[in-house]
């Protein structure tokens, strides 16, 4: 269990300075900014650090909190000050980083609910979001079954982004040519399905890094093109359907 609060990502959010794909880029630039308390500062330089172990490649259990405090230049004492342990402050900063992708997919706003345009941005986003961050993406996946806490949370976020876009899949399915109104509850498992497709894909080519995939991952703009034109065949049936 963590010894912080959860409201810190919104304000990271806020700031210019997180303008970074990479979340400990978009930590690090937070702690720098202006009527932050020291407090603030600190925990903010501590999950940067981990952050950036994890990116570096460090697996997460492997963590040791003499390391984190030492690159967020800090005592090693202090470090408890915030976080109970090692576990508590891969927890917190996963939690922290889930919200930070919500928050970034949820300010695309190219096209219309459920268009290609709005649907390609978002999925670029993604990926682009992914592949900056796939020590994170590593651990998001991995704690999964690691702590029901963090399960139950990242659970309740996933239903919300779900909603949100089987919403949006009903909404466009309902004003195609000769359609009946659609239900969003009707479009949820379509919903969950996509984005499992979205997110198996993208561990495949940016996590395992497979061969097949290599020439493609290079390339952020064709990984969007793919997803967005699977996506939309996934939600509207007809490929040639204007989506």
């Amino acid at each position: 269990m963590t010894v912080h609060t959860a409201c810190q990502p919104a304000s990271i959010m806020d700031r210019e300075t997180a303008s970074s794909d990479g979340f400990s880029a978009a930590l690090s630039a937070a702690a720098t900014g202006a009527g932050l308390r020291k407090t603030e500062r600190t925990r903010l330089r501590l999950l940067a650090a981990t952050a950036a172990r994890l990116e570096a490649g460090e697996e997460h259990a492997a963590l040791r909190v003499c390391d984190i405090a030492g690159a967020a230049g800090v005592a090693h004492g202090t470090f408890y000050r915030y976080f109970v342990d090692r576990r508590a402050v891969v927890e917190a900063l996963v939690e922290d980083f889930t919200l930070f992708l919500r928050d970034r997919l949820g300010q695309v706003r190219d096209g219309e609910p459920g268009s290609r345009p709005r649907v390609r941005s978002a999925t670029l986003a993604y990926v682009r979001l992914f592949r900056a961050n796939t020590g994170l993406m590593r651990c998001l996946m991995d704690l999964g079954p690691e702590s029901a806490g963090f399960r139950e949370r990242f659970h309740a976020l996933n239903r919300i982004w779900n909603g949100r876009v089987a919403t949006s899949i009903a909404a466009r399915r309902s004003m195609m040519p000769g359609a009946s109104p659609v239900a969003p509850a009707a479009m949820l498992p379509t919903a969950y399905a996509l984005g499992g497709m979205i997110d198996e894909f993208l561990n495949q080519a940016y996590l395992r890094r497979d061969p097949a995939l290599a020439g493609l991952a290079a390339d952020e703009n064709a990984v969007g093109d793919l997803l967005t034109e699977l996506w939309c065949r996934g939600a509207y049936g007809d490929e040639e359907a204007e989506c």
